[in-house]
């Protein structure tokens, strides 16, 4: 039922999208994460309250004054509520809201926000703004958007109650042709095939269940199912009350809903629930009069540690966790196309390294520089076939010859990057990934600790990555790497400063190639740790799963950067404590961030750290669990049960949901010479 490895949020991977990029994939949770569907938690109504549905006790929530249309996030640690053009999301426990900006390119500028919901496992927010369907990350990176074209959504429609099927991306909703008075019809739009068609008649409030596979909806004031393209229509309800606003419990058993028992008083309802097995009706033993009632769904998430016997064994352990054996195929792994090499007794050209290997799809493997160990050439040999390309990063002071010697005679194509230092080395990386570069991270040779999420960054589109890392001498510009810039056009290419020594050399520079008047992109934090933590915000929008690592060690730095690829940042945190900035970003991305994967023993990441990270992006204190992977295996004893699911079915408009599909005019900073 779940994936075996990744610990979370890794399934099918990526999916390749029309431009050849490689997307982000929410995929499903561990492989025995808790219970699938979710347990039952509180209910949520507008006011915004939460409703214990056995004792029928409401608790106003402190941090919200006033909110409508509460949505729950997939795993019960976050919900959404709607304030006229304000949509705040709230942590479940332990955490103030996060305000989403407002809405824009709008057709009714923002008239009101309506019928909220999530989507793509809370990686993003649906909702109705004034008849038009809109969407926006659940984090607040960027202001949300349409959803639809204006082919699929014209100015006739009056489109409002969005639900999203997670599994296939669909998206259903209610719509009025003509005007917001006219007759509903329940329509879906395929995010996948980009097409919108009507699915249901006479139909509105569409809700899908929990596994995609069925619709409730209302008809004439009562309540019905169907199968999620409209056939298979099931009549549930029959009398003389008026139902409305239905939700599915998390189990997928019961229908939640609205229901008026006066028709000559429009606002006193009651809150109740189907079981749809014996058809039985239970009132919530409630006094709080809220609509649109939604159960909390509480899932447990993943926190997982991938280690070796040492930092180098760690390397290792990322390898094994994340390739597939030769041969082999197992669900979360990829197929390694190469791998690249690096010497095991010096940082400085970890980042090129780690940032070549996402472009390659492969590990990143260190060694000594007089040959290959044995545990690199048995890793090499399990997830590599013969006549594959084994990149070297470093000269052969570095990598010696050797190195190639013994490659060659393994089956394996080596080739060598190597420049006149790591500056220049980076720069040959560099144009190996792309000779037209779309952005262009750079970052301190000499600090690992900025340069390492840059080059996470830097390689996470994959085999449809357009750019790469070149690195600083601290605050100047060695000449190679000045040269590569000047040949750039900062107009058509992003370039990335990440940290202040990064941004010190290029606003230092004189670039004769460029305008007197260029922008660029600067990304600061006040130490190591915020640092990574602005480079995730920067580049990703509520990952799926995030990386940890020690910022004391650069070879951990490696294995985190290697293994996550093109799944999510790699943040730095200090001990034995999880770093502040690191929990203050774990609690922001929650309704999307399934699992957190430390790399390194506990002597790097401590277990407390570990599970303050567990808290953080779950519904609770022990609402997750933990995963061990030593040597980057899982447990032979215990026994594992297995999830495939479809893929990744993000709109092609948010497939990435990256820097790069914002509006970048809001991040750049204008530099004059």
């Amino acid at each position: 039922m779940f994936t075996r490895r990744r610990a979370a949020a890794l399934a099918t991977a990526a999916v390749l999208a029309a431009t050849g990029t490689l997307a982000l994939a929410p995929g499903a949770v561990a492989d025995d994460a808790g219970p699938w569907p979710e347990t039952e938690g509180r209910i949520l109504t507008d006011g915004p309250r939460l409703i214990d549905p056995a004792t029928g006790t409401a608790t106003a929530v402190s941090s919200v004054a006033s909110g409508l249309y509460g949505a729950w996030a997939p795993d019960g640690s976050r919900f959404v509520t709607g304030s006229y053009q304000t949509i705040s999301s709230v942590r479940t426990s332990g955490a103030t809201k996060l305000t989403l900006p407002p809405a824009k390119g709008m057709r009714n500028d923002n008239v009101g926000y309506t019928d909220l919901t999530y989507g793509w496992n809370g990686r993003y927010v649906v909702f109705s703004d004034g008849g038009q369907l809109a969407y926006g990350p659940s984090d607040g990176a960027w202001a949300p958007g349409p959803l639809l074209s204006t082919a699929q959504e014209p100015s006739t429609a009056c489109d409002s109650d969005p639900t999203v099927d997670d599994s296939t991306g669909r998206v259903a909703f209610e719509r009025r042709n003509g005007a917001c008075s006219a007759d509903p019809g329940v329509y879906v739009y395929d995010s996948v095939a980009d097409t919108v068609k009507l699915v249901l008649g006479d139909a509105g409030q569409p809700a899908f269940s929990p596994d995609g596979s069925k619709l409730a909806f209302v008809r004439d004031s009562q309540l019905f199912t169907a199968n999620a393209d409209g056939t298979g229509v099931k009549q549930l309800t029959d009398d003389t009350r008026s139902y409305s606003n239905p939700s599915w419990s998390p189990t997928g058993t019961r229908i939640l809903y609205d229901v008026h028992t006066n028709p000559n008083d429009s606002d006193a309802h009651s809150t109740e629930y189907l079981d749809l097995s014996s058809g039985a009706f239970t009132p919530v033993p409630t006094t709080w009069e809220g609509s649109n009632p939604s159960w909390q769904p509480v899932r447990k998430n993943t926190t997982a540690r991938v280690w070796g016997a040492d930092a180098n064994g760690t390397v290792v352990a990322s390898s094994r966790w994340s390739w597939n054996t030769v041969g082999q195929s197992e669900p979360g792994l990829l197929d390694a196309k190469s791998a690249v090499l690096l010497g095991q007794d010096d940082s400085a050209d970890a980042p090129t390294a780690t940032a070549l290997a996402g472009k390659r799809q492969g590990p990143v493997l260190t060694t000594v520089k007089t040959g290959l160990s044995t545990a690199v050439k048995n890793e090499l040999q399990r997830t590599l076939k013969k006549g594959a390309n084994v990149w070297m990063v470093g000269g052969t002071s570095v990598l010696s010859t050797n190195v190639s010697t013994q490659l060659k005679s393994l089956g394996y194509v080596p080739k060598r990057i190597s420049g006149t230092d790591r500056y220049d080395t980076s720069v040959k990386a560099a144009k190996t990934v792309t000779t037209s570069p779309t952005y262009v991270f750079l970052a301190s040779g000499t600090d690992y600790q900025a340069a390492l999420p840059a080059a996470a960054a830097a390689g996470a589109d994959g085999a449809g990555s357009t750019g790469g890392v070149v690195l600083t001498s601290g605050k100047s510009l060695t000449s190679a790497v000045k040269s590569y810039l000047n040949s750039l056009n900062p107009a058509k290419t992003m370039v990335i400063t990440v940290g202040a020594d990064a941004k010190y050399a290029l606003t230092h520079a004189s670039m004769t190639k460029w305008p007197s008047t260029y922008y660029y992109y600067p990304v600061t934090g006040a130490d190591s740790e915020a640092l990574s933590v602005a480079v995730a915000k920067f580049w990703w929008t509520t990952p799926g799963q995030v990386a940890v690592a020690y910022a004391g060690s650069w070879r951990d730095g490696v294995s985190a950067g290697s293994a996550m690829n093109v799944y999510g940042p790699v943040l730095w945190t200090s001990r034995p404590a999880l770093s502040d900035g690191v929990k203050s970003y774990l609690l922001r991305e929650s309704a999307g961030t399934q699992a957190v994967i430390a790399f390194g023993d506990t002597g790097s990441v401590t277990l407390g750290a570990l599970n303050t990270a567990g808290s953080s992006i779950s519904a609770g204190g022990n609402d997750f669990v933990y995963r061990p992977y030593y040597n980057g295996v899982a447990p032979a004893a215990r026994a594992l049960s297995l999830r495939t699911d479809a893929g990744d079915p993000v709109p092609a408009a948010i497939r990435s949901g990256r820097a790069t599909d914002r509006n970048p005019s809001s991040l750049r900073t204008a530099q004059h010479r």
